[in-house]
């Protein structure tokens, strides 16, 4: 007996991140920049591999429909929500890694990054009123 552990909503939501993530790490996966002989473009071409393997396993683990391609409306959100989290890595206290930030570098860079966020996610909302028929 098989038990559903998703419900609709849930399982668009994650097929739709694990069908856009597959399918942006097979266009990374056929680069032609990564046919390179070197071990450290062979290493690449095998975590990408493995990448994509994960992505299967998650999609073959919970029954995920594998044919239903996201909708415009589907892959227009899930870029945008994606990219709405991430750029918050860009804040200027979040640059310290990668060296010392210089002090007047808040004031200009944060701010921009905010109003990119909100953008990113005025972007998910404007989708979310696309037609959309798998809703």
């Amino acid at each position: 007996m098989s038990v559903n552990l998703l419900n609709d909503g849930q399982q668009r939501r994650l097929g739709t991140h694990l069908r856009l993530l597959g399918s942006d790490l097979d266009a990374l996966g056929q680069s032609g920049e990564l046919e390179r002989d070197a071990p450290a473009f062979a290493a690449v071409r095998t975590a990408i591999a493995a990448a994509r393997r994960a992505v299967d396993e998650i999609q073959n683990a919970l029954a995920l429909p594998p044919d239903r391609s996201p909708t415009l409306a589907r892959r227009i959100a899930a870029v945008a929500e994606v990219w709405a989290a991430r750029v918050e890595d860009l804040r200027a206290r979040r640059l310290a890694g990668y060296g010392p930030v210089h002090p007047d570098l808040a004031p200009r860079l944060d701010p921009a990054v905010d109003i990119l966020r909100r953008r990113l996610e005025d972007l998910a909302t404007a989708a979310a009123r696309l037609p959309d028929d798998d809703r």
